[in-house]
């Protein structure tokens, strides 16, 4: 079980910046698994803080997905079956919070983008049908995403 923070302001999107050992950027959401007796908001200003180096605000849920991999995103190499059920949440950024250096950031994250939500598709985000669901009419968004393709 992992938790992902969806922090939007003025139309964009704030993603963590994760450079491959190739040079490709990928993009994802700030975030990441629970420690043994944390909860969720726990779990989630954990990770921001270590990710994005700033205090959120954690509101309401907005979607759960599930991802499914054979091996690293960042780099390709083979790893157990890994198969994760991710929370992401609404969050907004805490009063006067600027995203920044995080004090433990991801393998290979280089910093985050605020990325504009009608052109994620410009982009290589992870996975790629959560941009997808970003980019959809508020309406129309499900919370129930399935396994979505890395």
């Amino acid at each position: 079980m992992a938790v992902k923070a969806l922090i939007v302001r003025d139309g964009h999107v704030l993603m963590n910046r994760v450079v491959t050992p190739d040079g490709t950027v990928l993009h994802g959401p700030p975030g990441g698994g629970q420690e043994h007796g944390e909860d969720q908001v726990a779990a989630l200003v954990r990770e921001c803080r270590e990710e994005i180096g700033a205090e959120v605000e954690v509101h309401q849920v907005a979607c759960v997905y599930e991802v499914q991999s054979v091996s690293r995103l960042r780099d390709g190499v083979p790893i157990p079956p890994f198969h994760q059920v991710n929370v992401a949440y609404w969050c907004g950024l805490a009063d006067g919070q600027e995203p920044g250096p995080g004090s433990d950031p991801d393998p290979g994250q280089d910093g985050t983008d605020w990325l504009p939500i009608g052109h994620l598709a410009e982009h290589e985000v992870h996975p790629p049908g959560l941009a997808q669901w970003l980019e959809a009419d508020p309406s129309s968004r499900p919370i129930g995403l399935g396994v979505l393709p890395l």
